[in-house]
């Protein structure tokens, strides 16, 4: 390819992605974000598992939906763009919706500190009725998306 075509082709590949990153709310490649793992704590099970966590006005920020079991147990640290105002985690597990609130500083890892961001681990499992139920817990880690 000869350079001026090289150039153009770099100059227009930079503009649109940073049009694409303005979009997402990501400034960079590597910005950092906050993150869910999720793994499926009974063994033996398979669930169809739905998480999604919004901010205070509603938007969703993040969402991803898994067919969990022995063959597929997790999904670690998967990031999404950083916000301030994270406020609600939604999980559907086999179309029980269960709602928590998006761990704040009451839990004694957070506030992060330095470029770590806020996440969290979620275990699906069975009450003791054997219905449906999950477990959180808040972590801090630097996590970026690409």
């Amino acid at each position: 390819m000869p350079s001026t075509t090289r150039r153009a082709f770099v100059t227009g590949s930079s503009a649109v992605l940073a049009a694409v990153a303005g979009c997402s709310g990501v400034d960079s490649a590597s910005a950092p974000a906050h993150w869910v793992t999720v793994y499926l704590g009974e063994r033996e099970e398979t669930h169809d598992v739905t998480v999604a966590v919004a901010d205070g006005s509603g938007t969703t920020l993040f969402e991803r939906t898994y067919r969990f079991s022995d063959d597929n147990e997790s999904d670690e640290h998967v990031a999404f763009p950083g916000s301030t105002e994270l406020e609600t985690v939604v999980v559907t597990v086999d179309g029980t919706r269960l709602e928590r609130d998006w761990p704040g500083f009451e839990q004694s890892e957070l506030p992060c500190d330095g470029s770590n961001e806020s996440g969290i681990e979620l275990w699906i499992e069975n009450d003791q009725d054997g219905d449906p139920t999950v477990r959180m817990e808040a972590g801090c880690q630097r996590v970026t998306t690409d």
